[in-house]
């Protein structure tokens, strides 16, 4: 009876003692990684796979697998998140494993090899700012079989060469290839399009973006927005022509005034109330009207009416020294109003784009 009660002691002993050391094991493991002490860690959670219960095991499993990931040993990683699904596949953890077997897969091109060489650049500050490594990164990437990995990478110098490098021509060509990389997953593709009109539009060269995507597939959407960068670019040059074209013709007429003694003419001219006070109604009453009506800044209006002015006083000039029949004065006031048009359109390119996209522009 004595003996029956011994055996009844240990069978409800044993299961509490195990279950004492099971997360003993697990805690020295992860007291020892805090520690930086990776050899005794991976020896604590190796025994509580050997030697733990089932559960014990399963969480030996996982750290374990946490570790080589976190060492860049990614084939050991994976087949480890393999192993503690299998033992534990109700465990708190195991959605996140199953997560990252299927990130694993998604990235095992070249046998891993790639996916080192990126992780190791960027996960190290160090490294992700060194342009030396990102270049070498970028010459490496290139032998790489297409994919995931190959597309991170080239990403990530893109975005580096473009942001803390200040080198947006590297950085416009890196997104260019990965535009053009049919192996680039469409999302990635699609990004690095975008990020190219961006960069190219930074750079005034919005013509060559749209010209660089036209045998690229890309979405619609990012081709129209190359497009119309592009076509903005053009109205914004020809806008500056017209304007210069002006300046150069008032400063001719106001010359040939003086040399004809009429810039008293002209002065007198300038002076006219009414004119100005259209001007005026028509800078103060459309930024109020904007204002209301859209919320938008008044400052292009502001502008407007200041490029209107001048233009104005050019026309005047032209008008006391050029030529009094009616195909001369036509010219001069479609010269005129051709410029009126571009300060506007200046004016909404420079302070308030949002304009130019209510009128189609």
């Amino acid at each position: 009876m004595r003996a029956a009660r011994v055996v009844l002691a240990l069978a409800l002993t044993l299961p509490a003692v195990g279950l004492a050391q099971a997360p003993t094991r697990i805690e020295a493991g992860r007291a020892a990684q805090e520690a930086g002490d990776t050899a005794r860690a991976r020896a604590a959670f190796t025994e509580a796979v050997s030697q733990g219960d089932p559960v014990e095991a399963a969480l030996g499993e996982y750290h374990l697998a946490r570790m080589a990931d976190e060492a860049l040993d990614f084939p050991s990683a994976l087949e480890g998140y393999r192993r503690f699904v299998v033992r534990d596949p109700g465990s708190r953890y195991a959605s996140r494993s199953l997560a990252r077997i299927d990130d694993l897969q998604a990235h095992s091109e070249g046998g891993f090899a790639p996916l080192m060489a990126l992780e190791r650049v960027r996960r190290s500050t160090a490294l992700s700012d060194d342009p030396r490594a990102l270049e070498a990164l970028d010459g490496a990437s290139r032998r790489w079989p297409g994919g995931s990995v190959r597309a991170e990478a080239w990403m990530l110098v893109g975005e580096a060469f473009a942001g803390r490098m200040h080198r947006p021509r590297d950085a416009a060509e890196v997104f260019l290839r990965l535009a053009e990389d049919e192996a680039t997953p469409a999302a990635l593709r699609e990004l690095a399009a975008t990020r190219l009109v961006e960069l190219r539009a930074m750079l005034g060269e919005s013509a060559r973006a749209e010209q660089e995507l036209a045998g690229v597939r890309v979405p619609a959407g990012v081709r129209a927005e190359a497009a119309g960068l592009a076509r903005r670019a053009r109205l914004r040059r020809a806008a500056l022509t017209v304007l210069a074209l002006l300046a150069a013709s008032g400063a001719a007429a106001l010359a040939l005034a003086w040399r004809r003694q009429l810039l008293g003419e002209v002065w007198r001219r300038w002076q006219r109330p009414m004119p100005l006070v259209q001007l005026t109604v028509l800078t103060a009453g459309g930024a109020a009207l904007a204002k209301a009506a859209d919320d938008h800044e008044v400052s292009p209006f502001v502008v407007l009416g200041g490029g209107a002015l001048a233009v104005y006083l050019v026309a005047v000039a032209l008008n006391v020294v050029g030529g009094a029949g009616p195909a001369a004065r036509a010219a001069r006031a479609a010269v005129c109003a051709m410029a009126v048009l571009a300060v506007a359109y200046l004016a909404m390119l420079g302070l308030d784009p949002m304009m130019l996209e209510g009128i189609g522009l």
